[in-house]
């Protein structure tokens, strides 16, 4: 097995920093000393904090969103469409499952930064699942919905139990492996859910 390079130690150091402390809170120094480098070999791969921020965050979401948008945009039907984003967004979340606390604070914070740092390629366009929302609902297939509302309906039955995690673990008396068994089977509850609000 290859040894980690110094950039893969300074990216995985600086993305658990993020993550705990948000970008304000995270500072070089930490990151370095967690890294297990000098802070002169940090800067001369990363020149600045803003810098190691937009290329941490955006190789985790380039690894993952282009993913969600080749789902939203494929020729499969909304329900299939539905089982797929679930599958895949839990499954994302299950390995990155301090992300959505980190997106929650920095949006707190100063959302306008947090979208200046991320690139565009990030953004989607929401017109192909609409015209697809609208074309299903015409054939009476589904009921009539915007897709922004889709959208938000089915993200947040997603991403909202690893943000209250710590609660639900307390309330469902979960371990983590009991919890993580818990989401699994919410890739099947979820699209049940959803396509049941859905049909006429």
């Amino acid at each position: 097995m290859t040894d980690i390079t110094a950039e893969e130690k300074i990216k995985k150091a600086a993305s658990e920093v993020f993550l705990l402390k948000g970008l304000d809170g995270a500072r070089m120094q930490e990151i370095a000393d967690k890294a297990g480098i000098n802070k002169a070999l940090l800067h001369y791969y990363y020149r600045s904090k803003e810098q190691l921020f937009k290329s941490v965050f955006e190789e985790k979401l380039l690894s993952f969103l282009p993913k969600i948008f080749q789902v939203f945009h494929s020729d499969q039907t909304i329900e299939e469409k539905v089982h797929l984003l679930a599958e895949r967004y839990i499954d994302f979340l299950k390995l990155n499952p301090e992300l959505p606390h980190f997106v929650l604070g920095e949006l707190q914070r100063r959302p306008e930064r947090l979208f200046e740092k991320i690139d565009a390629k990030l953004s989607m366009n929401v017109d192909v699942i609409g015209m697809q929302l609208k074309k299903e609902a015409q054939q009476g297939r589904i009921r009539e919905i915007a897709p922004q509302h889709f959208i938000a309906n089915l993200l947040s039955m997603i991403v909202f139990p690893f943000i209250a995690s710590p609660l639900f673990m307390k309330v469902l008396q979960y371990d983590k492996d009991a919890y993580y068994d818990y989401l699994d089977h919410r890739k099947k509850e979820v699209p049940a859910f959803i396509m049941a609000a859905l049909r006429v």
